[in-house]
């Protein structure tokens, strides 16, 4: 190493120790430098994703519950589509009276009772049970049990009376039934349930 002014070994080795002692330090800084600044990159790196999984798993728990909400709202409009007909529980109960009747007599069931009973609260519903009686043999009663079960219709056997009227020839039935269907509550109704409630 060639240097513009005289100096002698011991001051030359003594320059050459300063200089490697130089790189050495600034070498050093750097690799410092670059390890604290790796550190921080793959800290705010590890802090970003971590942000980005809890978003995600946000977004996929919204989607489920958005896909639950939406199941829960078919299922609703379905039941309540199979809700009787008219507001109020003697035109609900007239109805059913009506479809009761019609389907006994598609069966040539004549029908010998029929009675509207008192409407029943049924939390957000009011049941109204109907109750009807007629002759009939074994298998044109469960022909109309089958009928009843599959009504469009919401309804429910709530009670059922068997009477053999000849013993001796057990064939005819006298059956009493008792059918039930549900109508949405007037909002008046429900308004004055809630303030119950609330106030209990």
């Amino acid at each position: 190493m060639n240097l513009p002014f005289k100096v002698n070994d011991r001051e030359r080795k003594f320059i050459v120790y300063g200089i490697v002692v130089v790189v050495l330090i600034i070498l050093f800084n750097l690799f410092t430098w670059y390890s604290d600044t790796k550190s921080k990159v793959t800290d705010v790196s590890e802090e970003k994703r971590f942000m980005i999984r809890k978003q995600l798993a946000k977004i996929e728990e919204k989607d489920y519950l958005e896909k639950k909400t939406t199941a829960i709202k078919q299922e609703l409009d379905r039941q309540e589509r199979a809700l009787l007909k008219g507001g109020k529980p003697p035109v609900a109960a007239a109805t059913l009276q009506r479809t009761l009747k019609e389907m006994a007599t598609s069966l040539n069931i004549d029908v010998k009772l029929e009675r509207a009973i008192n409407p029943v609260d049924a939390d957000m519903y009011l049941a109204i049970p109907v109750e009807i009686g007629f002759k009939a043999a074994t298998n044109e009663l469960k022909s109309l049990l089958v009928q009843i079960q599959r009504s469009p219709y919401m309804l429910m056997i709530s009670e059922m009376k068997i009477r053999v009227t000849n013993i001796s020839k057990p064939d005819d039935i006298y059956t009493t039934l008792v059918v039930t269907g549900f109508i949405k509550k007037p909002a008046e109704e429900e308004k004055n349930r809630k303030e119950k409630e609330n106030a209990a």
